[in-house]
């Protein structure tokens, strides 16, 4: 990708359309940002069905990284 262009994911190729998709369904674009099909208000203050940007799920952390970093708990 030329670093002078705009990198908007939902006009990438591969972007999925606004339409024949659940609500609540997710997709992650290659360069890692995340999107939920959801409704919401557009620029004109109508509700509508498209993709917006979400944050990406969180991943539990596993307990042995923190047995690993400060030890195991005392007292």
């Amino acid at each position: 990708m030329d670093p002078t262009t705009i990198h908007v994911c939902l006009q990438t190729p591969g972007a999925p359309t606004d339409e024949g998709h659940e609500v609540g369904a997710r997709w992650v674009c290659g360069c890692g940002d995340t999107f939920v099909y959801r409704e919401g208000f557009n620029r004109a203050g109508y509700r509508t069905l498209q993709w917006w940007p979400a944050p990406a799920i969180p991943q539990p952390r596993d307990g042995r990284v923190r047995g690993l970093l400060f030890g195991p708990r005392k007292g």
